[in-house]
Protein backbone atom coordinates (compact mmCIF):
# COMPACT_ATOMS: atom_id res chain seq x y z
CA UNK A 1 0.00 0.00 0.00
CA UNK A 2 1.67 3.35 -1.02
CA UNK A 3 1.51 6.20 1.50
CA UNK A 4 0.56 9.14 -0.29
CA UNK A 5 2.16 12.24 -0.79
CA UNK A 6 1.99 15.57 1.07
CA UNK A 7 0.59 18.00 -0.44
CA UNK A 8 3.47 20.36 0.18
CA UNK A 9 6.52 20.85 -0.20
CA UNK A 10 9.56 19.49 2.05
CA UNK A 11 10.76 22.72 3.73
CA UNK A 12 14.36 23.41 5.50
CA UNK A 13 14.85 25.10 8.24
CA UNK A 14 14.83 29.30 8.25
CA UNK A 15 18.73 30.61 9.06
CA UNK A 16 19.00 32.81 11.95
CA UNK A 17 20.36 36.68 10.69
CA UNK A 18 23.59 37.53 11.35
CA UNK A 19 24.50 39.32 14.60
CA UNK A 20 26.07 42.52 14.50
CA UNK A 21 29.18 42.92 15.43
CA UNK A 22 29.74 44.76 18.73
CA UNK A 23 33.53 45.99 17.88
CA UNK A 24 32.14 47.51 14.54
CA UNK A 25 30.01 49.45 16.59
CA UNK A 26 32.25 50.37 19.06
CA UNK A 27 35.14 51.84 16.68
CA UNK A 28 32.57 54.12 14.91
CA UNK A 29 31.58 55.09 18.30
CA UNK A 30 34.87 56.15 19.55
CA UNK A 31 36.19 57.26 16.30
CA UNK A 32 32.85 60.06 16.53
CA UNK A 33 34.06 60.75 19.93
CA UNK A 34 37.66 61.63 19.07
CA UNK A 35 39.27 58.52 20.53
CA UNK A 36 41.00 58.08 17.52
CA UNK A 37 43.55 55.85 18.32
CA UNK A 38 40.85 53.39 20.11
CA UNK A 39 38.43 53.38 16.77
CA UNK A 40 41.68 52.28 14.47
CA UNK A 41 41.85 49.26 17.07
CA UNK A 42 38.16 48.01 17.38
CA UNK A 43 37.79 48.95 13.74
CA UNK A 44 40.42 46.30 13.14
CA UNK A 45 39.65 43.77 15.30
CA UNK A 46 36.02 44.35 14.00
CA UNK A 47 36.87 43.46 10.35
CA UNK A 48 38.92 40.44 11.57
CA UNK A 49 35.91 38.96 13.59
CA UNK A 50 33.43 39.84 10.84
CA UNK A 51 35.52 37.94 7.82
CA UNK A 52 35.72 34.58 10.33
CA UNK A 53 31.98 34.89 11.91
CA UNK A 54 30.18 35.99 8.98
CA UNK A 55 28.88 39.01 11.19
CA UNK A 56 27.69 41.89 10.17
CA UNK A 57 28.87 45.64 10.54
CA UNK A 58 31.70 45.88 7.97
CA UNK A 59 30.42 49.22 6.84
CA UNK A 60 30.29 50.63 10.27
CA UNK A 61 33.82 49.04 11.26
CA UNK A 62 35.25 50.53 7.81
CA UNK A 63 33.66 54.09 8.76
CA UNK A 64 35.14 53.39 12.41
CA UNK A 65 38.78 53.36 10.71
CA UNK A 66 38.64 56.14 8.63
CA UNK A 67 37.72 58.46 10.54
CA UNK A 68 39.91 57.75 13.20
CA UNK A 69 42.76 57.69 10.50
CA UNK A 70 41.44 61.15 9.51
CA UNK A 71 41.30 62.04 12.79
CA UNK A 72 44.64 60.69 13.72
CA UNK A 73 45.99 62.89 10.96
CA UNK A 74 44.82 66.04 11.59
CA UNK A 75 46.00 65.91 14.75
CA UNK A 76 49.98 64.80 13.34
CA UNK A 77 49.66 67.93 11.10
CA UNK A 78 48.35 70.20 14.04
CA UNK A 79 51.38 69.13 16.39
CA UNK A 80 53.77 69.47 13.46
CA UNK A 81 52.61 72.87 13.38
CA UNK A 82 52.32 73.73 16.65
CA UNK A 83 55.95 72.11 17.12
CA UNK A 84 57.23 74.56 14.50
CA UNK A 85 55.52 77.95 16.08
CA UNK A 86 57.23 76.55 19.70
CA UNK A 87 60.54 76.01 18.07
CA UNK A 88 60.42 79.17 16.37
CA UNK A 89 63.78 80.89 16.36
CA UNK A 90 63.92 84.38 17.95
CA UNK A 91 64.55 87.37 16.07
CA UNK A 92 67.41 90.33 16.43
CA UNK A 93 67.01 93.83 15.53
CA UNK A 94 69.95 95.29 13.92
CA UNK A 95 71.51 96.13 16.96
CA UNK A 96 71.44 92.41 18.26
CA UNK A 97 68.71 92.92 20.48
CA UNK A 98 66.25 90.21 20.83
CA UNK A 99 62.86 91.61 19.46
CA UNK A 100 60.96 88.95 18.58
CA UNK A 101 60.79 86.00 21.70
CA UNK A 102 61.85 82.37 20.42
CA UNK A 103 63.44 79.21 21.44
CA UNK A 104 67.20 78.52 21.42
CA UNK A 105 69.97 76.89 23.43
CA UNK A 106 72.15 77.66 26.05
CA UNK A 107 74.98 77.46 24.06
CA UNK A 108 73.66 80.21 21.62
CA UNK A 109 73.17 83.06 24.63
CA UNK A 110 75.34 86.03 23.99
CA UNK A 111 76.14 89.05 26.72
CA UNK A 112 72.66 91.01 27.49
CA UNK A 113 70.71 88.36 26.68
CA UNK A 114 67.57 87.97 28.33
CA UNK A 115 66.13 84.14 28.70
CA UNK A 116 64.35 81.92 31.05
CA UNK A 117 64.85 78.46 30.92
CA UNK A 118 61.98 75.88 29.64
CA UNK A 119 62.48 73.68 33.35
CA UNK A 120 63.02 76.48 35.44
CA UNK A 121 66.83 77.64 36.80
CA UNK A 122 69.00 74.83 36.37
CA UNK A 123 71.93 74.06 39.34
CA UNK A 124 74.40 76.96 40.38
CA UNK A 125 77.68 77.18 39.06
CA UNK A 126 77.45 74.27 36.77
CA UNK A 127 76.98 72.59 33.11
CA UNK A 128 73.44 72.96 31.81
CA UNK A 129 71.87 69.95 31.62
CA UNK A 130 72.34 68.68 27.61
CA UNK A 131 69.63 69.49 25.59
CA UNK A 132 68.38 71.93 28.02
CA UNK A 133 66.66 74.85 25.99
CA UNK A 134 65.57 78.58 27.04
CA UNK A 135 63.22 81.07 25.55
CA UNK A 136 65.27 84.07 24.62
CA UNK A 137 62.90 87.39 25.04
CA UNK A 138 63.18 90.93 25.03
CA UNK A 139 64.87 92.47 28.40
CA UNK A 140 61.62 94.64 28.79
CA UNK A 141 59.39 91.70 28.93
CA UNK A 142 59.24 89.36 32.64
CA UNK A 143 62.17 87.24 31.85
CA UNK A 144 63.97 84.99 34.53
CA UNK A 145 67.56 85.74 34.09
CA UNK A 146 70.08 87.59 32.37
CA UNK A 147 73.25 86.68 30.73
CA UNK A 148 75.97 89.65 31.36
CA UNK A 149 79.55 88.10 30.39
CA UNK A 150 81.21 85.34 28.79
CA UNK A 151 85.15 84.32 28.34
CA UNK A 152 87.09 81.29 27.41
CA UNK A 153 88.99 79.16 29.84
CA UNK A 154 92.32 78.31 29.31
CA UNK A 155 93.44 75.31 27.14
CA UNK A 156 94.70 72.29 28.69
CA UNK A 157 94.52 68.30 27.53
CA UNK A 158 91.88 67.26 30.30
CA UNK A 159 88.69 68.84 31.21
CA UNK A 160 89.03 70.67 34.32
CA UNK A 161 87.11 70.08 37.29
CA UNK A 162 84.88 71.73 39.26
CA UNK A 163 87.02 73.31 41.76
CA UNK A 164 89.59 74.36 39.00
CA UNK A 165 86.61 76.21 37.02
CA UNK A 166 85.28 77.60 40.12
CA UNK A 167 88.42 79.30 41.38
CA UNK A 168 88.65 80.86 37.80
CA UNK A 169 84.91 81.37 36.75
CA UNK A 170 83.45 82.75 40.09
CA UNK A 171 86.30 86.05 40.48
CA UNK A 172 86.01 86.27 37.03
CA UNK A 173 82.25 86.65 36.99
CA UNK A 174 82.10 88.79 39.86
CA UNK A 175 84.27 91.27 38.00
CA UNK A 176 82.41 90.82 35.22
CA UNK A 177 78.84 91.42 36.95
CA UNK A 178 80.04 94.70 38.75
CA UNK A 179 81.50 96.21 34.99
CA UNK A 180 78.66 95.01 33.71
CA UNK A 181 75.82 97.10 36.46
CA UNK A 182 77.26 100.12 38.20
CA UNK A 183 74.66 100.08 40.60
CA UNK A 184 73.89 96.42 41.76
CA UNK A 185 71.71 97.29 44.35
CA UNK A 186 69.32 99.03 42.29
CA UNK A 187 67.69 95.73 40.94
CA UNK A 188 66.94 94.31 44.45
CA UNK A 189 68.49 90.94 45.51
CA UNK A 190 70.17 88.88 42.91
CA UNK A 191 72.57 85.59 42.46
CA UNK A 192 74.77 85.28 40.17
CA UNK A 193 75.55 82.17 38.01
CA UNK A 194 77.70 80.71 35.47
CA UNK A 195 77.52 77.28 32.76
CA UNK A 196 80.62 76.01 31.92
CA UNK A 197 81.70 73.05 29.69
CA UNK A 198 81.13 69.18 31.34
CA UNK A 199 83.80 66.80 30.11
CA UNK A 200 81.63 65.82 26.87
CA UNK A 201 81.14 69.64 25.88
CA UNK A 202 85.07 70.06 26.13
CA UNK A 203 86.05 67.10 24.31
CA UNK A 204 83.59 68.60 21.77
CA UNK A 205 85.85 72.12 21.84
CA UNK A 206 83.92 74.07 23.93
CA UNK A 207 85.52 75.97 26.52
CA UNK A 208 83.09 79.02 27.10
CA UNK A 209 81.66 79.91 30.26
CA UNK A 210 78.38 82.08 30.57
CA UNK A 211 78.30 83.97 33.58
CA UNK A 212 74.08 85.09 34.06
CA UNK A 213 72.31 86.61 37.09
CA UNK A 214 68.44 86.28 38.25
CA UNK A 215 66.97 86.82 41.14
CA UNK A 216 66.81 84.08 44.23
CA UNK A 217 63.59 81.65 44.25
CA UNK A 218 61.11 82.67 41.39
CA UNK A 219 61.20 86.24 41.00
CA UNK A 220 61.07 87.30 37.37
CA UNK A 221 63.07 90.69 36.16
CA UNK A 222 61.11 92.99 34.29
CA UNK A 223 64.08 94.61 32.84
CA UNK A 224 67.83 94.64 32.34
CA UNK A 225 70.04 94.69 35.25
CA UNK A 226 72.81 96.57 32.42
CA UNK A 227 73.83 100.12 33.79
CA UNK A 228 76.60 102.20 32.42
CA UNK A 229 78.10 104.78 34.44
CA UNK A 230 77.75 107.28 31.51
CA UNK A 231 74.16 107.36 32.59
CA UNK A 232 74.96 108.60 36.04
CA UNK A 233 75.78 112.41 37.45
CA UNK A 234 79.30 112.77 39.21
CA UNK A 235 77.57 112.71 42.30
CA UNK A 236 75.86 109.36 41.75
CA UNK A 237 79.10 107.89 39.74
CA UNK A 238 81.13 109.06 42.54
CA UNK A 239 79.67 107.29 45.54
CA UNK A 240 78.67 104.31 43.90
CA UNK A 241 82.77 103.96 42.84
CA UNK A 242 83.49 104.28 46.31
CA UNK A 243 81.22 101.26 46.98
CA UNK A 244 83.00 98.87 44.39
CA UNK A 245 85.49 97.60 46.27
CA UNK A 246 82.94 96.05 48.88
CA UNK A 247 80.68 95.58 46.32
CA UNK A 248 83.86 93.61 44.11
CA UNK A 249 84.04 91.07 47.38
CA UNK A 250 80.52 90.67 48.91
CA UNK A 251 79.67 88.74 45.89
CA UNK A 252 83.01 86.48 45.83
CA UNK A 253 80.87 84.85 48.99
CA UNK A 254 82.23 81.64 49.62
CA UNK A 255 78.98 78.86 48.22
CA UNK A 256 79.50 76.66 51.29
CA UNK A 257 78.54 77.87 54.34
CA UNK A 258 81.21 78.01 57.35
CA UNK A 259 79.90 74.99 58.64
CA UNK A 260 81.14 72.77 56.13
CA UNK A 261 84.76 74.93 55.03
CA UNK A 262 85.49 77.50 57.54
CA UNK A 263 89.16 78.25 56.56
CA UNK A 264 87.12 79.29 52.89
CA UNK A 265 84.86 81.72 55.12
CA UNK A 266 87.85 82.95 57.25
CA UNK A 267 89.67 84.19 54.36
CA UNK A 268 86.96 85.48 52.46
CA UNK A 269 85.90 87.39 56.00
CA UNK A 270 89.50 88.84 56.31
CA UNK A 271 89.37 90.53 52.46
CA UNK A 272 86.10 91.49 53.31
CA UNK A 273 87.94 93.50 56.26
CA UNK A 274 90.28 95.01 54.07
CA UNK A 275 87.76 95.60 51.03
CA UNK A 276 85.46 97.48 53.51
CA UNK A 277 87.77 99.57 55.24
CA UNK A 278 88.98 100.66 51.59
CA UNK A 279 85.20 101.39 50.85
CA UNK A 280 85.05 103.85 53.84
CA UNK A 281 88.33 105.34 52.77
CA UNK A 282 86.91 105.98 49.41
CA UNK A 283 83.73 107.25 50.84
CA UNK A 284 85.43 109.88 53.29
CA UNK A 285 87.04 111.01 50.03
CA UNK A 286 83.86 111.81 48.40
CA UNK A 287 81.81 115.01 48.79
CA UNK A 288 78.04 114.80 48.03
CA UNK A 289 75.57 117.38 48.01
CA UNK A 290 73.23 118.62 50.83
CA UNK A 291 71.79 116.15 53.29
CA UNK A 292 73.46 113.08 51.20
CA UNK A 293 76.99 114.48 53.31
CA UNK A 294 75.72 114.15 56.39
CA UNK A 295 74.00 111.15 55.41
CA UNK A 296 77.58 109.69 54.47
CA UNK A 297 79.17 110.85 57.49
CA UNK A 298 77.06 108.42 59.21
CA UNK A 299 77.39 105.70 56.52
CA UNK A 300 81.53 105.90 57.34
CA UNK A 301 80.59 105.82 61.31
CA UNK A 302 78.56 102.37 60.85
CA UNK A 303 81.09 100.84 58.42
CA UNK A 304 84.02 101.89 60.03
CA UNK A 305 82.71 100.72 63.43
CA UNK A 306 81.99 97.02 61.14
CA UNK A 307 85.29 96.06 60.15
CA UNK A 308 86.39 94.88 63.65
CA UNK A 309 83.98 92.08 63.36
CA UNK A 310 85.28 91.16 60.04
CA UNK A 311 88.51 90.51 61.38
CA UNK A 312 86.92 88.63 64.15
CA UNK A 313 84.91 86.47 61.96
CA UNK A 314 88.32 86.20 59.97
CA UNK A 315 90.09 84.35 63.07
CA UNK A 316 86.84 82.86 64.55
CA UNK A 317 87.67 78.98 66.45
CA UNK A 318 84.79 77.69 64.95
CA UNK A 319 81.03 78.34 62.90
CA UNK A 320 79.02 79.12 65.60
CA UNK A 321 81.52 82.12 66.58
CA UNK A 322 81.68 83.05 62.83
CA UNK A 323 78.64 83.58 62.48
CA UNK A 324 78.21 85.53 65.54
CA UNK A 325 80.68 88.29 64.06
CA UNK A 326 78.89 88.09 61.02
CA UNK A 327 75.64 88.89 62.82
CA UNK A 328 77.15 91.95 63.87
CA UNK A 329 78.76 93.38 60.86
CA UNK A 330 75.05 93.15 60.11
CA UNK A 331 74.11 95.59 63.11
CA UNK A 332 76.74 98.16 61.54
CA UNK A 333 75.61 97.68 57.72
CA UNK A 334 74.45 101.60 57.71
CA UNK A 335 71.39 100.25 54.92
CA UNK A 336 69.01 103.53 57.01
CA UNK A 337 72.08 105.78 56.14
CA UNK A 338 72.27 104.11 52.68
CA UNK A 339 68.52 104.67 52.01
CA UNK A 340 68.77 108.24 52.95
CA UNK A 341 71.62 108.61 50.75
CA UNK A 342 70.10 106.62 47.71
CA UNK A 343 67.12 109.07 48.11
CA UNK A 344 68.96 112.39 48.24
CA UNK A 345 70.71 111.48 45.20
CA UNK A 346 67.96 110.15 43.14
CA UNK A 347 69.19 106.23 42.94
CA UNK A 348 66.53 103.85 42.90
CA UNK A 349 66.28 101.81 46.57
CA UNK A 350 64.69 98.55 45.89
CA UNK A 351 62.46 97.10 48.89
CA UNK A 352 64.97 94.39 49.85
CA UNK A 353 68.61 96.51 50.33
CA UNK A 354 71.01 93.78 50.05
CA UNK A 355 74.54 94.64 51.36
CA UNK A 356 75.76 92.93 47.71
CA UNK A 357 74.33 90.73 45.27
CA UNK A 358 74.85 87.04 46.49
CA UNK A 359 76.86 84.21 44.25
Amino acid sequence: MSVPHSPYPHQHPVPAPATLNAFAVAALVTSLLCLAPLGVVFGIVALVQISRRAQRGKGLAVAGVAVSGAVLLLLGIAAAVVDVRVWAPPARGADGEVVKPGWTTFHSIGSGDCFTPRSGLPGRDGPPTPGTDVRLLPCDAPHRAEAYATFRLPEQDRAPGRDEVVAIARPQCAKFFLDYTADPIAFGPLQTYFFHPDERGWAAGQRRVLCWVARPGNALLDSSVRLDAAGLDAAQADYLMALKPLNSEGVLRPAKSPRDDLADARAWAARMAEAQAETVRHLEGVELPGGAEQAKARLVAELKAGVPFWLQAAKAPDATSFLGHLRSVDNHSGNAHTRRIRALLDLPTPTALPPQPST
